[in-house]
């Protein structure tokens, strides 16, 4: 055996005894197998990405980027929910609550899309939590991050006297 550091999960080897070629009278029957137990664990964490707060007009979209200590040798989905200050639907695309780390690999991006609203609100906030891993137990995940979605939604208040309103 060789170790490595990709998450495997448990392996089986198989052998099968069918015949023997240097001495006719040895007979070679039998299988049997064994499982190979792999030790290698990972961990899931999330950050912003560089540059990852987002913006309206929807011009600037916000990213996260998901992160695994190792790779593993199947795709790895990641589960998470949403929350923060910011509304699915109007002020960025919903997300889908889950993303995939592809074999072989150690990242993969949660794109948010930013959608452009006339609502005056300020600069609100999108939570990642990440949740739960699948394919594989030797993968966990945990942690949280957040970005801004920067308005870009003005308004003007103005005073003006009213008729008759001179006071009296």
């Amino acid at each position: 055996m060789q170790d490595d550091s990709i998450v495997e999960g448990t392996e089986t080897v198989s052998v099968t005894l069918t015949a023997a070629t240097s001495n006719a009278a040895i007979t070679a029957s039998g299988s049997d197998s064994l499982d190979i137990t792999d030790e290698d664990t990972a961990t899931v964490g999330v950050a912003k990405s560089s540059g990852g707060d987002g913006a309206e007009p929807g011009s600037d979209d916000g990213e996260f980027t998901v992160t695994m200590t190792k790779a593993s040798s199947t795709d790895t989905t990641v589960s998470y929910t949403v929350g923060g200050t910011a509304s699915a639907g109007s002020d960025y695309t919903a997300l889908s609550g889950s993303v995939i780390v592809l074999a072989g690999n150690t990242t993969a991006v949660i794109a948010v899309d930013v959608q452009d609203d006339p609502t005056v609100e300020g600069t609100e906030t999108v939570i990642v939590t990440l949740t739960a891993t699948t394919s594989n137990s030797s993968i966990t995940a945990s942690g949280s991050e957040s970005l801004d979605i920067t308005d870009d939604d003005t308004a003007t208040v103005g005073v003006a006297k009213s008729s008759g309103g001179d006071g009296g």
